[in-house]
């Protein structure tokens, strides 16, 4: 209406008496031009949030500068047609992807799948918080803030209120990684102006072998990092700065390694989309790893990060002494053994098209090579979750250089490659139901899970027990739960000082819950203390002793 209203009103401060017979005709072709335009269904796009936003100042006034045009976002652009089959497509391939994955992971708890580290922690922790315990998880011996920073967590609490089941973390962990196509969809959506083309894209990210695993490897809450990550990239892009903090906050609490992805990108941010929010968004993330690592973390366990030991030569100051003095060594540290092949697997599903992005990619340099570099052999396997903050970047860098052909063919032609590298490594590296190597899911119908579960029905509910780690997130809701052979000789307990001592915590066991048969070295343990203890159920494999009076 703005538009009209200017198109036929004069200025206030213009003279009125003369009839402008050529502004008339003016205003009369430019509204006439206003109609024929073709149309942008913004009621239709604001179902996803992604409505057109009109220039003028930024959302937070403190941050000066008026939108750039990077990134243009504006009426002027090419307006984007609503696709109701691209749309359905995209709720069609989140639907199946969190449904297949919440089925799977809860089955495979069922079956005895999960396993005390680390399912076993955030399960008691978040047990103990929603009974206003203190959560010191006693599967590891440490407060659960003082493993990792995952505040991210605490929402989760209420609904250990509700529903107090280990479902809870499996459930919210699939919708969290199943969530990550939407903000997928919409930053294709802008960059491709298709919404096809976007629901494709959206569906070959969900193909993403390392996203998979991520899902399939107990619960761990670094996966809220993939979609808060991919939402603060989308707000970053339509330079919405509101929401992009809010993102950005939320994201800091997940982890405090999550300054490798922020700082990085407050830097790509300063240099292509505004210098302020950029410079605020690595100082913040700078300073609340600081706050994390030299005071939250040893207020809370005593001594800090617990992985300094999976940084090579000696630490960070011996790595950083080794990259100036002798690169050579470093770089071929970076290549040797299979961390060329998981690099290698991170990008081929997306049909190695992020490499056209070079400028995108360098948000997740930090996240990635601090996988690459490390002493730790999960770091750099995409079986395991230390891809969520890499994913992410490899995506949008992948929107981006197929947004880099401007003529539709050619962007349909690389879809396709997209989507056929990700139905082709999803088949051959990816847990699917069609994959070469079928997921392994426990199967909770078989003998030991039935004893078992007889055996647990003579635990009191507030028993003092030592277990197997494979039975542990069975029994965790309760405020003292061991791994066996912990706390009769200590094992990867604590800040690891107390390593095979025997802990003061031993003499308040009341029961043993483990199998029949034992390995070696806790077998050696159990017996010498086998005396104390009289055996309740013994049946299919399962044990269950408890103290002599």
């Amino acid at each position: 209406m703005a538009e009209i209203d200017r198109a036929v009103r004069p200025a206030p401060d213009e003279d009125r008496t003369p009839i402008d017979l050529g502004g008339l005709v003016r205003g009369l072709r430019r509204l006439r031009a206003l109609a024929d335009r073709p149309r942008d269904a913004p009621q239709q796009l604001a179902l996803f949030g992604a409505a057109p936003t009109l220039p003028g100042p930024r959302s937070l006034p403190f941050l000066g500068r008026r939108r750039s045009a990077a990134f243009p976002v504006l009426p002027g652009a090419e307006p984007i047609r609503a696709d109701r089959w691209a749309r359905y497509l995209l709720v069609a391939v989140m639907a199946g992807y969190i449904a297949l994955f919440s089925f799977w992971t809860v089955r495979n708890h069922r079956g005895f799948g999960t396993y005390a580290f680390d399912f076993g922690i955030y399960d008691q922790g978040l047990w103990l918080l929603s009974k206003f315990k203190s959560p010191f998880v006693t599967v590891m011996g440490r407060q659960l803030f003082g493993d990792h920073t995952s505040f991210i967590l605490l929402p989760l609490v209420p609904v250990y209120w509700l529903l107090p089941s280990a479902g809870v973390l499996l459930v919210s962990q699939a919708a969290a990684l199943g969530l990550g196509a939407l903000p997928t969809f919409l930053i294709a959506r802008d960059k491709l102006r298709d919404e096809m083309l976007a629901a494709l894209l959206a569906a070959a990210f969900l193909l993403q072998p390392a996203l998979g695993w991520t899902n399939l490897e107990h619960f761990h809450p670094d996966v809220f990092e993939v979609p808060l990550a991919l939402f603060l990239l989308w707000f970053m892009t339509r330079q919405r700065w509101i929401g992009y903090f809010v993102c950005l906050g939320l994201l800091l609490m997940v982890k405090e390694d999550v300054v490798l992805f922020a700082f990085a990108l407050g830097i790509y941010v300063a240099v292509k989309h505004d210098r302020r929010v950029g410079l605020l968004t690595s100082g913040l993330s700078l300073l609340y790893a600081l706050v994390a690592l030299k005071v939250i973390l040893p207020h809370l366990n005593g001594v800090g990060t617990l992985n300094g030991w999976r940084i090579p030569f000696g630490g960070p100051v011996g790595f950083l002494r080794t990259l100036v003095a002798h690169p050579g060594r470093v770089i071929a540290y970076m290549t040797a053994g299979k961390r060329l092949w998981y690099a290698w697997q991170l990008f081929v599903p997306l049909g190695l098209v992020a490499l056209a992005a070079p400028g995108v990619l360098l948000i997740g340099i930090a996240a990635l090579g601090s996988n690459m570099v490390s002493t730790f052999v999960y770091q750099y396997d995409i079986h395991y979750h230390y891809t969520t903050l890499i994913l992410p970047v490899i995506m949008v860098a992948t929107i981006y250089g197929v947004a880099r052909w401007p003529a539709r063919a050619d962007r349909q032609k690389l879809v396709g490659l997209v989507l056929a590298a990700s139905l082709v490594t999803a088949y051959l590296w990816g847990p699917t139901p069609l994959g070469r190597h079928e997921a392994f899911i426990a199967d909770p119908r078989s003998a030991t899970v039935a004893s078992f579960h007889q055996a647990a029905r003579l635990l009191p509910a507030d028993a003092v027990v030592s277990t197997y780690y494979g039975w542990l997130p069975q029994i965790d809701h309760r405020e003292e739960v061991y791994m066996f052979p912990t706390p009769f000789k200590a094992a990867y307990w604590g800040t690891f000082k107390q390593e095979g001592q025997r802990l003061p915590q031993a003499d308040r066991v009341e029961y043993l819950l483990l199998p029949s048969s034992l390995d070696p070295e806790p077998k050696a343990v159990f017996d010498t203390i086998r005396g104390n203890f009289d055996v309740v159920y013994d049946q299919a494999g399962v044990m269950l002793l408890r103290r002599k009076a």
